[in-house]
């Protein structure tokens, strides 16, 4: 699995305004007599469970986080951290404070890829609950190129499968843009975006690839809004807008 980087911490921060903003407007509508419910997020490559349990943390009673990553050891441990450092957090109204931490994050075992409800028949009772507000990724985007340029710390004792992107970095990229408006279908708001870490290189490609009014913008559904530069001064987020 990847350990966090300085970067992680800031795609939180990133993050984590659009949920303020989410939030506010719930509360808008509950003065105006509508039901509200939580902020859904799913985060995409749990890893150690750095972002999904930091936002988690810091809105306990406005948030539900769903992690999905491909390793059983990374779901297992973002899981023990969940209830590490969940656990004071937890309504004591609820049962047990594991079954508290569930509600409040949790990470499952399931690519990206995967994660859908189709193909499906009309008998079929959906296996997931989708319907997220906000989507945010770090992703596996190194270039396979670039593999052979990392220090040997990371190479040694990082998975690659959570550093490779494949050719160009994107191929993972690409299977969220594609789920996102099927993960989104049906969010609370109707300014639903996506976070996502990404190689330096990415944020010019996914601007062209993605373009407001773009036939492969229409065609997916998505549409790129804006990048933000790491403390470094690269280019490193990128934010996506579902139509």
């Amino acid at each position: 699995m990847l350990c966090p980087r300085p970067e992680t911490e800031e795609l939180v921060e990133l993050v984590s305004k659009d949920v303020q903003r989410l939030i506010d407007e719930r509360s808008i509508h509950d003065n105006e007599g509508q039901i509200s419910n939580r902020t859904r997020i799913l985060d995409v490559g749990a890893g150690t469970g750095a972002i999904g349990i930091a936002l988690a943390k810091q809105y306990p009673n406005d948030v539900q986080v769903l992690a999905l990553d491909i390793l059983p050891a990374a779901v297992n441990l973002s899981n023990e951290n969940a209830v590490k450092f969940l656990s004071p957090l937890v309504n004591q109204d609820v049962d047990t404070k594991e079954d508290g931490i569930h509600y409040l994050y949790h990470a499952m075992l399931c690519s990206a890829e995967e994660f859908t409800n189709y193909p499906a028949t009309q008998d079929e009772k959906q296996k997931y609950n989708m319907e997220f507000d906000i989507v945010v990724s770090n992703p596996p985007y190194i270039p396979s190129s670039d593999m052979e340029t990392l220090s040997l710390d990371v190479l040694q004792y990082e998975s690659h499968k959570a550093l490779c992107g494949g050719n160009d970095g994107l191929d993972i990229i690409r299977v969220i843009v594609e789920r996102l408006p099927e993960w989104m279908s049906g969010g609370a708001s109707m300014h639903r975006h996506c976070w996502l870490e990404v190689d330096d290189s990415h944020p010019q490609i996914i601007k062209q690839w993605l373009a407001r009014g773009s036939e492969e913008s229409s065609r997916l559904r998505v549409e790129y809004c804006e990048s933000a530069k790491d403390f470094c001064g690269r280019d490193r987020f990128v934010k996506l807008r579902i139509l």
